[in-house]
């Protein structure tokens, strides 16, 4: 065969190939993935056939179908997907815990325990090794569904049942074995419970993409969302507490749900979730410094947010002119703020239902028909003396005696609180609206008996209508 026939017999061999190697890299339209019955070997598409690792279905499919009742010790990582469930049961879960299989806690102090978290002694999350993935959040009581976020930045603050330690040292290329060790304070002895640790970072990352009927437990990180995120019916819990690495001071990070506007982002749902126990706030939007990135038509409706440090948080910082366009935060149910299961510093920003820190102009955020209860209302940074940042339209919070109606992010100025009877004052309510020009919010005052069974009627009322 002469030179130039075999150029085109090449030639006709690489024309013939090319689809067949584009047709490996094409995205199949559905993928089904189950970590009971799934094999990565297999090609995914139909539930006799599934995958097994969320990341390999993320990566063969533009539709990522879970099955119903699977646990998954993952996190996921979505571009231009939509990842959802099959089959019949509840949501399939992702889940940040790392198990302890054999408890091994050492005493070192009259009641001081310590245990590696390096050896091959856990299932779930990342099942053995050093790794940063260490920095845990929380501890987990699994069989009592109790945790305990008491982190300290010194091993001498360990004085309080739950207080424990892992590293004082913080910053961005820190050793990854100073992680391999925690200690715990605990009079009784850990060794007679069943516990587990949350060392995963973000539970999900996700941006263009769409998830839903899906549940989260006990990652470092919540769900962090780009523009043009819809997040749907999923339960998100137990997020946060990971000591934040390269900062000048000890902090920890825990949002449930947070969009950071780093650029222009828009068309974003967040609706039926119900999200509880996040270190820092259930869900949120902030900003800081990021020029004239702006949030767009972002809708947050219909969602159970419980037992977080903060229900509800804006901070938009970015250029002065940037302000919410057409976001709105309607038709949620905010309970119990500032009781997440973490110890929280009594220098940390007031616990609260709504935290607002736009201290340059009227941002426009506006919060139409929700319910809150047992929990302060409102915390923020005034604009020339005053907190009106937001838009308030219809909504109605549950509150008992003693509690804030407004109070200064940084400050003790302004700080407004019911008084200590069970008789609304009037004074006090006249106050923070005209502090926030909040003229519609209806507060009703409830005995600290009351305001349990209120919350516990409001959460039972929400669930009758979702399933997780």
């Amino acid at each position: 065969m002469n030179n130039y026939l075999k150029v085109f017999v090449f030639c006709l061999i690489g024309v013939l190939y090319l689809p067949s190697i584009k047709a490996q890299n094409r995205l199949q339209p559905v993928i089904y993935v189950s970590s009971s019955e799934g094999n990565d070997a297999n090609d995914g598409l139909s539930p006799n056939s599934p995958l097994k690792t969320i990341k390999a279905g993320v990566a063969r499919g533009e539709k990522v179908l879970l099955k119903a009742g699977d646990v998954f010790y993952e996190s996921l990582y979505a571009t231009d997907r939509i990842v959802s469930r099959y089959g019949k049961g509840q949501n399939p879960s992702l889940i940040g815990y790392k198990r302890l299989i054999e408890p091994r806690w050492e005493r070192v102090d009259n009641n001081i325990w310590k245990i590696s978290l390096a050896e091959d002694n856990f299932t779930g999350y990342n099942e053995v090794g050093p790794s940063l993935l260490n920095n845990i959040g929380c501890i987990h009581e699994y069989d009592k569904d109790l945790i305990h976020g008491g982190r300290c930045e010194f091993l001498s603050e360990l004085k309080r049942d739950w207080d424990f330690w892992q590293t004082e040292h913080h910053e961005r290329d820190i050793d990854p074995n100073e992680f391999n060790y925690v200690y715990l304070y605990l009079e009784s002895n850990p060794n007679d419970l069943k516990l587990e640790f949350a060392v995963s970072d973000y539970c999900a990352y996700l941006e263009r993409s769409t998830v839903e009927h899906i549940n989260f437990y006990g990652f470092g990180y919540g769900v962090e969302c780009k523009t043009k995120t819809i997040v749907r019916n999923c339960r998100v819990d137990a997020m946060g507490g990971r000591v934040w690495l390269g900062q000048s001071s000890f902090g920890r990070l825990g949002n449930g749900i947070e969009f950071y506007v780093s650029s222009d982002m828009e068309d974003c749902i967040i609706e039926g979730n119900y999200i509880s126990r996040c270190y820092d706030c259930g869900i949120t939007i902030q900003a800081y410094g990021c020029g004239k990135a702006t949030p767009r038509n972002f809708i947050i409706q219909d969602n159970l947010i419980m037992n977080c440090c903060q229900g509800w948080e804006d901070f938009l910082r970015n250029a002065p002119e940037v302000v919410f366009e057409n976001c709105v935060f309607r038709n949620n149910v905010v309970l119990n703020s500032g009781e997440s299961g973490f110890s929280y510093p009594d220098v940390r920003a007031i616990y609260c239902h709504v935290l607002g820190y736009n201290s340059a102009g009227d941002k426009g955020m506006q919060f139409e028909n929700n319910v809150f209860a047992k929990g302060n209302f409102f915390c923020g940074a005034p604009y020339n003396k005053k907190y009106r940042s937001n838009i308030w339209r219809g909504n109605k919070c549950y509150i008992s005696p003693g509690n804030h109606l407004i109070a200064h992010f940084r400050g003790k100025q302004d700080v407004v609180r019911m008084n200590n009877s069970l008789k609304e004052s009037a004074a006090e309510i006249e106050q923070y609206r005209d502090l926030t020009n909040d003229q519609t919010t209806k507060f009703v005052v409830l005995s600290e008996k009351k305001m349990e069974r209120k919350v516990k009627q409001l959460q039972k009322k929400y669930l009758r209508s979702h399933s997780y």
